[in-house]
């Protein structure tokens, strides 16, 4: 059984202030040290340990691997108790999750597309290091300030193998996270109560519908981030 850490507690100069996540691989802490700046401590659960623990090193390796502003960077790992932990940077901004459902914002077609070759850049980067992350949902992307993109949590990222691990599977994250931006400003009023396809529901042209079904593969699959990028740039001259 896991036992938490609670607000307060201090584990090896760490001084846990809340948490902020949990999956099912670990529980994830804000905590502060020293001159109270803040940092992010992955709690790795004890079963996931026992069933898994060949596969857990991926994350520290591959995190390690990445000197990158687009990913935040790995600490330090540490045993208190007989539990592992994970100390990672912590980025200041919100999660894409928080912007839709929190603070309601809509993202019009211009933004959309920014932030579209923005995450394509983010898989460039692993792709240059043959990483796929395989989770780029909207609670893993967090926007600074300043607009920046950071991706987080490389629990499920491998080394692309082409037979399990497929570069593939980041580019249909990619079209998932943007048909969340398309539904933000969705008007579902008028909508007949019936459930349809995101591709009959939403109002696209059809060169947007064509660039999504190819990054999920109903339509012919792209083949690489070239080209990916070409379409990209094409339909936000399109938009414009």
């Amino acid at each position: 059984m896991d036992k938490y850490c609670m607000p307060g507690e201090n584990i090896k100069g760490y001084t846990i202030i809340s948490i902020i996540g949990e999956g099912r691989y670990g529980i994830v802490y804000l905590c502060k040290k020293d001159t109270n700046k803040k940092y992010v401590i992955k709690q790795l659960k004890k079963e996931m340990m026992e069933k898994s623990r060949k596969k857990l090193f991926y994350e520290e390796e591959i995190m390690k691997s990445l000197d990158d502003k687009k990913f935040p960077k790995f600490i330090e790992k540490f045993n208190y108790n007989n539990t592992q932990y994970y100390v990672i940077e912590f980025i200041e901004g919100k999660d894409f999750y928080e912007i839709l459902s929190f603070d309601g914002y809509e993202f019009s077609r211009n933004e959309i597309y920014d932030i579209a070759e923005k995450i394509l850049n983010i898989i460039v980067a692993l792709q240059e290091k043959n990483i796929v992350h395989r989770d780029i949902r909207i609670p893993n992307v967090i926007m600074t300030e300043k607009k920046d993109l950071v991706l987080i949590d490389f629990g499920l990222a491998r080394y692309i193998d082409n037979e399990r691990y497929k570069k593939e599977i980041d580019y249909w994250y990619m079209a998932d996270f943007l048909l969340h931006l398309y539904y933000s400003s969705y008007d579902d009023e008028n909508v007949e109560l019936e459930d349809q396809p995101w591709y009959e529901e939403l109002d696209l042209k059809k060169e947007e519908l064509f660039f999504l079904k190819r990054l999920m593969g109903m339509e012919k699959p792209y083949e690489n981030t070239d080209e990916i990028m070409t379409d990209l740039f094409k339909i936000k001259n399109i938009t414009l």
